[in-house]
Formats: C-alpha cells, sequence, structure tokens
C-alpha cells in the first residue's frame, strides 16, 4: 500500500496524462472556455464603451482593450526599448511578449487584433494543458474565472507565461527536460515569474520518483535561467548598469524590493484608510490582500500535502507579491499560481461544491476586474 508521504509527494504530478496526437474532449471543453472568455470581454467592453455615453464610433470599444501595460506593450513592439519613440522605463517588461507581439503583427496587420490573437491562442494553450494535467474539465474553467482573469484576455503578458510555464511543467511531468527547459527559458524572457518557475522545475528534477538521473535532469533545468540572463546582459550593455530593470520599475511604478510589512501596510492604506475606503482604488486594494491571503493558504496546503516543487513555486510568486514596497498586482500573481487550479478541479471533481463555491465567489469579482479594466478604472 503506498504511504501518505509518497502519495503527497506526487502532489499535482498524481495523473500523468499522456501526448494524445489530437484533441480530446477535455481539449475542446478548454479551448471553448478560452473562447467563451474572449467573447464575454467584448460583450463587458461594448457594455463599458455605451454606459460611458461613447458608443457612437469604434474607437472607444477598441480602447477598452487598450489601457496601461496593453500601450506599453505595443509601444515596445512597434519601438523597442531605447529608440527616440519608445516610452519611458519599458526595459520593466521582459522582452518575449513584445517580440513575439511584432512577430503575430507582421501577419495580422492590426496591433489590438494581433495582441488579442496572442492572448487566444497562449490562453487555449494554458487551458488545455491544465485540463490534462488534473485529468478534468474545470482547470481550464477555474483559471478562466479567477479574480484577474481579464488580463489572460487583453494585450498583457500573463496569457503567453502561463502557456509557457504550463508547458514547461507538463513536459517534466513526462521527464522530458530538453523540451522543459525550452519552455521554462521562454516563460523566463517574458515575466519575472520565470525566475521562480526555474528553481521549481529543478527541484521537481531532484525529487521526481523512479529517476535514477535527477542530477542531470535538474542541470538541464537550471539551463533556462539563461534565457532571463541573456535579457540582463543586453540591458547591462544597453545601460551600463546591472540593475536597469529594477531602476525602470522604480522610475516607472515607484516599486522596489522591501520588507513584506512594508507592502501590507501601504495595501491595507490604499485599501481602508485613504479617502472612505471606497471607489474602484480602494477596491482593488481590497482585491490585492484577499489574493495575497489565497497564496498564502495555497503554500501551506502544498507543502501539507508535499507537494515541494509546486509549493516553492507558488511561494516564491508569493514572494514577488510581498518582498515590494507597495502590491499592485497580488490578483494577476495569484493567476501565475496555476498549480492552484488543478488542486481545485481535483477537488471538484470528487466534491462539486467546492467547484460551486469557487465560482460564485470568485466569477463575479472577475465580472467586476473586467468592468473597470474596460471602463479605464483601476484593475491592477
Amino acid at each position: 500500500m503506498e504511504t501518505r508521504a509518497a502519495a503527497g509527494a506526487r502532489g499535482i504530478r498524481s495523473v500523468r496524462p499522456a501526448w494524445p496526437s489530437r484533441l480530446t474532449a477535455t481539449d475542446r471543453s478548454a479551448i471553448g472556455v478560452t473562447i467563451g472568455a474572449h467573447a464575454a470581454l467584448a460583450i463587458v467592453a461594448y457594455c463599458s464603451s455605451w454606459i460611458q455615453g461613447t458608443n457612437n464610433s469604434h474607437q472607444p470599444l477598441t480602447g477598452a482593450y487598450q489601457h496601461w501595460d496593453a500601450n506599453l506593450y505595443v509601444n515596445y513592439a512597434q519601438h523597442g526599448l531605447f529608440s527616440g519613440q519608445s516610452a519611458p522605463n519599458n526595459a520593466a517588461f521582459l522582452p518575449g511578449y513584445p517580440i513575439l507581439l511584432a512577430f503575430v503583427h507582421l501577419f495580422v496587420r492590426n496591433w489590438l487584433d494581433s495582441a488579442l490573437l496572442l492572448s487566444l491562442v497562449a490562453g487555449c494553450v494554458a487551458a488545455v494543458l491544465l485540463n490534462r494535467m488534473a485529468g478534468s474539465t474545470r482547470a481550464g474553467l477555474f483559471l478562466f474565472t479567477a479574480p484577474a482573469a481579464v488580463f489572460l484576455t487583453v494585450g498583457y503578458s500573463e496569457p503567453l507565461f502561463l502557456a509557457f510555464a504550463v508547458a514547461a511543467w507538463y513536459a517534466a511531468l513526462h521527464a522530458e527536460w530538453s523540451v522543459a527547459q525550452l519552455f521554462a527559458g521562454l516563460a523566463g524572457l517574458t515575466r519575472i515569474d520565470g525566475l521562480a518557475l526555474i528553481p521549481a522545475l529543478v527541484l521537481f528534477a531532484l525529487v521526481r520518483p523512479g529517476s535514477g538521473r535527477r542530477l542531470h535532469a535538474a542541470s538541464i533545468a537550471a539551463a533556462a535561467a539563461l534565457g532571463p540572463f541573456m535579457y540582463e546582459l543586453y540591458l547591462r550593455r544597453a545601460t551600463g548598469s546591472w540593475t536597469a530593470w529594477q531602476a525602470a520599475n522604480r522610475k516607472g511604478w515607484n516599486l522596489w524590493v522591501d520588507w513584506p510589512w512594508t507592502a501590507i501596510r501601504n495595501t491595507w492604506r490604499g485599501a481602508y484608510e485613504y479617502g472612505d475606503g471606497s471607489g474602484a482604488y480602494a477596491w482593488a486594494f481590497q482585491l490585492e490582500l484577499v489574493c495575497t491571503i489565497a497564496a498564502a493558504l495555497l503554500v501551506i496546503v502544498l507543502l501539507a500535502r508535499r507537494a515541494w516543487p509546486e509549493a516553492a513555486y507558488c511561494a516564491l510568486v508569493l514572494a514577488s507579491m510581498v518582498f515590494v514596497n507597495s502590491q499592485q498586482a497580488a490578483d494577476r500573481g495569484l493567476l501565475m499560481c496555476f498549480p492552484l487550479y488543478v488542486l481545485l478541479a481535483r477537488a471538484a471533481d470528487r466534491r462539486p461544491w467546492i467547484g460551486n463555491a469557487y465560482l460564485w465567489v470568485s466569477a463575479p469579482i472577475a465580472l467586476v476586474s473586467t468592468y473597470l479594466y474596460t471602463a479605464g478604472s483601476w484593475a491592477n
């Protein structure tokens, strides 16, 4: 009989699906969810522009998709980092998403359409692989009803990072470490969360049962760090500084590394003490706190299950959410914690009330966040 320790050590690895040559019903379910999420965004964008009384031309409708970082990514894709037309402090963004966006734009000659197509394809990949890892049709659904799911359907880097990160983890499930290395390296060139993914994959290789070449697999996984390191070298050569990325975050977003209690204190003030504790900004800070608590609980659950690699990954993502002077994207950080959606899907398959409760709580929050984003209000 399998011991509790051995069962827990498998974590989300307890289902090891094959690489089917054609789409299964589970895969088609994930693709349907992704398309449905994009359709829902279009409906909310239309309603948002109508409510604001500016629906008499296409510009307010298409403009509902293009706020904040979405515009900066297009600028990055068009002009790079250091041209005369580059937006200041774009170096805070890693190059994977804008490079691929520029590539898609070679064939789709509209920047918004290129961004939406890229997010659609990447979202489908992430949802399909999550469903396969969970052995369920629910993982993709839970991902696309997460509080910050709007960022999976607009021109942000989150869907592309998840596609790469989940593909790397999926390859690791099959001990295909060269494939895992490739996708982890691409993830590390897409978002800073890649620096959480790569050491977690190394740990995965070291604790994976039934392997006689763990050090070899771990060294292959570790080589994925070459991707983000090359970007660091590029910034060093272009700016003469090893801290160009940190400086761009400080200048552009007033963000720097700090102690967790500083982040929590400032987030609490934004949520409840500045002004009357109401409005879109206060609500967004309240959501930051809730998502931080959810991520911390996820880490505790993964540790209790002895799912060490998954716990390491989510703990490092949590660290990126709280070791800052002010929280600005904890809701998106929770999106990056893809083991959550696998665990939820498996739990919901055993006890449907868990999935129902999650949807009843999370989906309305996701709808509010989507409206705030399309209306140009604060949605983090």
